[in-house]
């Protein structure tokens, strides 16, 4: 059997290979990049951990774009902005599909969401709910909701404090991390089902939505999900990824473990986004409710949309969110200058009688750059979600098969020192301009490129929630720091005297995190969680 799959694969690849040479009439050069074995490519070369750094350093070598190949496929990597603004962005209609997954996809049925879902009418439809549900200015009604749930964990970090002065630790896992996953998966599910707490901050009168057990279970099982998907999207995780024809091997066929995984999780899966959509379907202040605002008529295929895009929102918004958070917070502990700069802000626009607001982000351009700082240091997608040329395309005189695996090299792109100087050093001030701020007037920028929507991916496959998600990472920082200072617990393994910001340890599994650490919080100010007792 074994010979069998070699001798087939062979064969599938050589004809690949001319068919891909017969497309090239005018025999133009393939982007520069490492040659690999014959026939199976860079298997052996390129592993997921760290890869990003990997496709950065051939920037030096390749220069901003290259390529190589994996088996049967031709995979380009992208380096800098300007070459992925081209492709992605300028030709984003050759560039909208995603390659093919077959076990995340096809197996486990990841592809009837957004996030792997093929171009075509369904692709376009996820599209329209997502974006209109999600624009900028329909974010802006869920703005209540997110400053409540900030409120709302700030206060539970207070009380926690207050009964723990040394810190949030206990048997029962109630720290920091901790609570901070609940809070915000509880907030992310909230706005999209719909919860008697999301429903009473937008000022509803009838309050409907998911119980706060039923959210606590959904998010269990979603977190469990996306864990599989995470380590499933992976592209070297599954012979099946790279030999599809294995698809179609029988469940009970000795080396077929995969057909079983697939299928439990596939289960799960469609259960998952079933059920609490089932639940939530006539539910108010919530994402769905504005899906069904969108279209009268409610078809089978309507509300398979609805769900579908409804699990992808939660998936794509909660753990990239906390992600994001963590690194927020932990920024702060190891610069407790820039921590003191952030604090000052808040003191000269904000003051001690009153919580922050998403409304205040426009008067706190500090506040704003460090939260920017922190997703240009530690991006959530180091290589975004890839994309698949569509058709035969070319550039710079390089030649891209159909078929090829596009990816955009975020972190590359974003510690490029071209662009931005000591791109390892975390620094806010590099998106200040350089006559400085009025709120702190002693503050002296360097005017770099802002980072904008580049961590949320490029194109037609940009992240619709990134409005969202971004308001909702400024709120829940402005928050905390405006009631606390954070910094490292004391006699930790991973206290400030023994980690620096350029040797984080961080997790690669997927999404881009600092590993988890232990805080100490230090309230500002009584008066100040008064106000914020007050307040929730």
């Amino acid at each position: 059997m074994r010979t069998i799959a070699f001798i087939v694969t062979v064969a599938v690849a050589l004809g690949l290979h001319f068919l891909r040479r017969k497309r090239n009439p005018r025999n133009l050069p393939l982007p520069p990049g490492p040659v690999g074995l014959p026939l199976l490519g860079c298997v052996f070369n390129v592993s997921n951990a760290g890869s990003h750094k990997t496709y950065t350093d051939w920037k030096t070598r390749y220069g901003p774009i290259a390529h190589f190949t994996m088996l049967t496929r031709d995979v380009v990597i992208l380096n800098t902005r300007e070459v992925a603004n081209e492709l992605l962005d300028k030709r984003s209609a050759l560039y909208a599909d995603r390659p093919r997954q077959v076990m995340c996809g096809e197996l486990m049925s990841w592809d009837r969401g957004i996030a792997l879902c093929p171009a075509g009418p369904r692709h376009k439809k996820y599209r329209k709910l997502v974006n209109t549900t999600l624009s900028p200015n329909a974010s802006k009604r869920l703005w209540l909701v997110q400053e409540r749930a900030a409120r709302d964990f700030t206060l539970v970090l207070c009380r926690n404090n207050l009964q723990r002065p040394n810190g949030l630790r206990d048997e029962d896992r109630s720290n920091f991390l901790d609570l901070l996953r609940r809070s915000v998966g509880r907030n992310v599910v909230g706005i999209i089902f719909g919860s008697e707490v999301n429903a009473a901050a937008s000022g509803r009168s009838i309050t409907y939505g998911l119980t706060k057990p039923e959210i606590d279970d959904y998010i269990y099982h979603a977190e469990k999900a996306h864990e599989l998907f995470t380590k499933t999207l992976s592209s070297f995780a599954y012979a099946v990824d790279w030999i599809p024809w294995l698809k179609y091997v029988p469940e009970c066929t000795p080396f077929a473990d995969f057909k079983r995984e697939a299928r439990e999780a596939r289960l799960d899966l469609e259960k998952l986004t079933m059920d609490p959509f089932l639940k939530a379907r006539e539910r108010i202040a919530s994402y769905l409710d504005s899906c069904f605002a969108i279209t009268k008529d409610r078809t089978s295929m309507d509300e398979d949309s609805f769900a579908w895009t409804a699990m992808a929102a939660y998936t794509g918004g909660s753990d990239t969110t906390i992600a994001s958070l963590m690194t927020v917070f932990l920024a702060a502990a190891l610069h407790p200058e820039a921590q003191a700069l952030f604090q000052a802000e808040l003191n000269a626009v904000v003051g001690q009688d009153r919580l922050p607001t998403v409304e205040d982000r426009a008067s706190l351009p500090y506040v704003t750059a460090f939260v920017n700082e922190c997703l240009r240091s530690i991006p959530i997608a180091p290589l975004g979600v890839p994309h698949r040329a569509m058709e035969d395309d070319t550039l710079d005189g390089y030649y891209i098969p159909e078929g090829s695996t596009i990816i955009a090299n975020i972190w590359g792109m974003l510690h490029d020192p071209e662009v931005y100087a000591s791109p390892m050093t975390f620094d806010p001030t590099r998106f200040l301009p350089k006559e400085g701020i009025p709120t702190l007037p002693d503050i002296r920028g360097r005017e770099e490129p802002e980072v904008g929507s580049l961590p949320f991916g490029f194109g037609r496959c940009i992240c619709p929630g990134m409005h969202l998600a971004k308001s909702g990472v400024w709120i829940y920082a402005a928050t905390v720091l405006w009631a606390f200072r954070v910094k490292l617990r004391e006699g930790a393994a991973h206290s400030e005297k023994k980690m620096t910001w350029d040797s984080v340890p961080l997790s690669e599994e997927g999404i881009l995190y600092p590993l988890p650490f232990e805080v100490e919080l230090e309230s500002r100010s009584e008066s100040m969680l008064r106000v914020l007792a007050e307040g929730v």
